[in-house]
């Protein structure tokens, strides 16, 4: 499958060997393939000094350690971890990013939509250098940065753009409009995960939530028939109240979130179903380059567009399946060199081709 380059105006930061992006390894939730990511690491590791071949439609595909690391939003789950406890983030996210912290390689963080909170670092991670000289980055919504001057980033005859891609998804519009209104980012799933994830809230959110209901409905009538309406007793029944409801509520919607995500959550889609269904709006995309590489859907795929062609790194949760026909493949990520980019599976050590995308030679 092949894609013609075109030619790419603006600024390029151009590099010599092969980039790996991940997206949606989504750490500290319940489906998580944590121990089928922490292996892939390990193989990356092992690949510094050697080079892996394998099959891929038809010809050779030559795999080497990859200059950066890409890491595509959504790595760590702080909406909806399992059990609602963002400790689980935490013991997942200890031996992943010790390995990440050994690749000897350039680590780019680009913040998604499930790991939003960690934004706040994006100016004080600014190519922090780890302990073997390479460098971590925190990016805000896309790579390269706009501060950067740079607008994509060269490899071989491409140029490439990295987007965690829920700015295509319709359901994040209203977040990012009153986000944009109030100059500050809005997101009360992570307002109410914060106030959960407090050690009191956490511990005793269920006591604190009957207590709740009953200042609820038998405030009205101490304040109406027992104490009669008094001011004093009000205002304690009111503070009490507000207490309890925030020492509560937080734990009643984190409990019950899932399975309001899960009924109203739309099915995974393929890049071309985010193009297609004008997720994707071309006419207010100002991206400068041949390729874009998005996360998000959770379903490796790829698009052509009239202009460019998209690239969807897929996930790390869940196992493979069929979707609308379509076989969703899970433990995936993308291989980019000098020849085009991949999408590729990570499977019990070996390693398979879903999709070519060579550089025309003519």
């Amino acid at each position: 499958m092949g894609h013609k380059v075109g030619n790419t105006e603006g600024n390029s930061g151009e590099i010599r060997e092969p980039a790996i992006v991940v997206s949606d390894v989504h750490l500290g939730s319940e489906s998580c393939n944590y121990k089928q990511f922490c292996d892939f690491l390990v193989w990356i590791r092992s690949l510094d000094g050697r080079k892996e071949t394998i099959k891929c439609e038809g010809k050779e595909l030559v795999i080497t350690h990859p200059e950066k690391f890409i890491l595509l939003g959504d790595i760590l789950e702080l909406w909806d971890p399992k059990d609602g406890d963002r400790d689980n983030v935490v013991k997942q996210s200890i031996r992943p990013f010790s390995l990440l912290s050994d690749l000897r390689c350039e680590k780019i963080y680009v913040i998604g939509n499930h790991d939003d909170a960690i934004h706040r670092y994006d100016e004080k991670i600014d190519y922090e250098t780890l302990h073997n000289d390479t460098t971590l980055n925190v990016c805000n919504r896309h790579y390269p940065e706009e501060k950067t001057g740079i607008k994509n980033i060269k490899i071989g005859e491409r140029s490439y753009f990295f987007i965690h891609g829920h700015q295509y998804d319709k359901g994040q519009k209203i977040l990012a409009t009153v986000s944009r209104l109030t100059g500050q980012r809005w997101n009360p799933l992570n307002w109410f995960q914060i106030l959960f994830n407090i050690p009191f809230t956490k511990n005793n959110w269920i006591i604190n939530s009957l207590v709740f209901l009953a200042l609820v409905f038998g405030g009205w009538y101490f304040w109406a028939v027992a104490l009669k309406p008094n001011f004093g007793y009000t205002l304690i029944w009111a503070a009490l109240t507000g207490f309890f409801a925030l020492s509560s509520i937080p734990g009643i919607i984190t409990k019950t979130q899932r399975k309001f995500y899960d009924a109203k959550k739309p099915k995974d889609k393929t890049a071309e179903q985010i193009i297609e269904d004008e997720y994707y709006q071309e006419q207010k995309d100002t991206v400068v380059a041949d390729v874009i590489v998005f996360g998000h859907t959770h379903f490796a795929s790829s698009y052509v567009g009239k202009k460019k062609l998209f690239i969807n790194s897929g996930c790390w949760v869940g196992e493979d399946s069929i979707i609308d026909d379509k076989q969703r493949y899970t433990n995936t990520f993308v291989y980019i060199d000098e020849n085009g980019a991949y999408i590729l599976k990570w499977s019990k050590g070996k390693i398979a081709c879903i999709e070519s995308f060579p550089v025309s030679k003519g």
